[in-house]
């Protein structure tokens, strides 16, 4: 217990990424899904990391120094908090392109994303989502490689280190191919257990705009990266961040605001025909003026 309490006091960050994952990945897919996804991911990023640290596949050749043994769990030679990452960034990254592949409902303040099981399992997702998690790393990465420079600690180094502030570019690639089994895995795990006309367990669907829970932990983190690197003196890693994600987010503001992202009635109604268990949400009741309007579109 004492050596618990002591990584999670070491990564304070990862633990309340961690723990905001848990708790928006139930509510959005359940209880099930959540903790099967967690545990496979964790075993896939640890044997690639222990991959790595061995024989420098898929992420590139490097070392960790065992500065932190004793102040944290390690399991194979891996801090354990490294790979659990892992599980949050995947996660969130797969939210991200769900949420710009999806048409788009608004009711008030209450903001919706009209999936379907053909979304959820479209290769386009599978794809963005792994693309979308590596760019996170373009952030990250840079960052850690100078853990001695904030309350990290210098923990690991690439052998030899690489062109991108010191990271590799084989650290991106199988940073990719990690991620596209890891969201890939998401995919799965979510079709197996979730399809069918009963609530998963412990998911909330009628909590106001929780489809933008996963996406708002996206933004955080890279947020969190990007102002750590400016506060530990390193501008020019962090502007390189800010020029990665500023394309995106006008891309992403552009697609969240077009009229072409609305999703209609019947959009509406393909939603609700593979998720039958939010038709009695009152975010789907228009206002009585478009009563009738709304009931013949969707009869």
């Amino acid at each position: 217990m004492h050596l618990l309490l002591s990584t999670i006091a070491l990564r304070p960050y990862v633990f309340i990424f961690l723990a905001s994952f848990l708790f928006i990945a139930i509510v959005n897919f359940g209880l099930r899904t959540t903790l099967l996804f967690t545990v496979l991911t964790y075993a896939v990023s640890l044997a690639c990391e222990w991959s790595s640290i061995h024989n420098g596949f898929p992420f590139g050749l490097y070392h960790y120094i065992d500065a932190t043994r004793g102040r944290e769990i390690w399991v194979l030679g891996v801090p354990f908090m490294d790979s659990l990452s892992f599980t949050f960034l995947a996660f969130a990254s797969y939210t991200v392109a769900l949420l710009l592949s999806s048409p788009h409902y608004r009711r008030g303040a209450d903001f919706r994303i009209l999936d379907t099981w053909e979304i959820r399992r479209a290769p386009r997702v599978w794809l963005m989502a792994a693309l979308f998690m590596v760019m996170v790393d373009m952030v990250v990465d840079p960052l850690s490689v100078l853990g001695e420079r904030w309350f990290l600690g210098k923990i690991f180094w690439y052998d030899p280190p690489g062109p991108h502030f010191g990271v590799p570019i084989s650290n991106y690639l199988g940073w990719y191919l990690v991620a596209a089994i890891t969201i890939g895995i998401f995919q799965w795990i979510d079709a197996a257990l979730n399809r069918g006309a009963d609530k998963p367990a412990g998911m909330l669907p009628g909590m106001w705009s929780r489809a933008l829970l996963g996406p708002i932990l996206y933004a955080g983190i890279v947020t969190f990266g990007i102002t750590m690197l400016f506060r530990i003196n390193a501008p020019n890693i962090g502007w390189s961040g800010v020029f990665i994600y500023l394309p995106f987010a006008a891309l992403t503001i552009h697609i969240l605001t077009r009229r072409e992202s609305h999703g209609d009635a019947a959009a509406i109604e393909r939603h609700l025909a593979d998720f039958p268990y939010e038709r009695d949400l009152p975010v789907w009741k228009p206002a009585s003026a478009d009563k009738r309007e709304f009931r013949r579109a969707t009869a």
